[in-house]
């Protein structure tokens, strides 16, 4: 990721240069910083869709390199596992036709096969993901030595781990019991579970 700033407004040539100092071909994706949830995000293929957003207002942007990490049936998928005592365990997948992926905006719930492949994940990481894409995460878990994370994360087709991002707030959080989605609490439970077990454990220490 570059952080691109000037000091005052952006304008799309000055953008469009410094991205290319920065190395950065298109497609590009740029982010207004401070934003969550997709929020001013923009995925620019040209200099024109520099030039038709709303970037050009701020002073800074967030540059990152687009990767193309659809599966093989056209749909892109974001997994998101949460880290607890350097642990992975599965949260949520979701599933969408939108490269920029939230659980909330994917349509999970009018696709039963996107609910029963979400299923397959969270029973099974291991054969969901495969086994060197698991040990890929685990090393991550203890690399970031950190009692409580969560990554979200997508396959590549060839097998290796696209991380989108990974940090110490990453949202758990348990669905209504009539809900569709509440075959999700069993792996909640897990987590909470998890986390309570570390809890004690460190005041047992003391």
């Amino acid at each position: 990721m570059n952080r691109i700033s000037r000091g005052q407004a952006l304008d799309a040539s000055w953008l469009a240069e410094s991205i290319a100092r920065a190395g950065l071909p298109f497609p590009v994706i740029l982010r207004p910083p401070a934003s969550h949830g997709g929020k001013g995000v923009v995925l620019a293929h040209t200099r024109a869709d520099i030039e038709r957003s709303e970037l050009t207002q701020a002073d800074t942007v967030y540059a990152t390199a687009f990767c193309d990490y659809r599966s093989a049936d056209g749909y892109f998928r974001k997994y998101r596992m949460i880290f607890v005592d350097r642990k992975p365990y599965p949260y949520h997948l979701a599933i969408s036709d939108h490269w920029l992926v939230h659980y909330v905006t994917a349509d999970m719930l009018p696709a039963p096969w996107k609910l029963e492949e979400e299923r397959a994940f969270l029973k099974d990481p291991a054969k969901a993901l495969g086994t060197d894409a698991l040990a890929t995460l685990e090393n991550i878990a203890k690399r970031l030595d950190l009692d409580y994370a969560g990554i979200d994360f997508s396959l590549m087709p060839d097998g290796r781990v696209l991380v989108f991002e990974s940090n110490a707030t990453m949202l758990v959080h348990p669905e209504p019991h009539a809900s569709p989605l509440a075959y999700k609490n069993t792996y909640v439970d897990a987590i909470v579970d998890a986390f309570a077990q570390l809890i004690e454990s460190r005041r047992a220490r003391h």
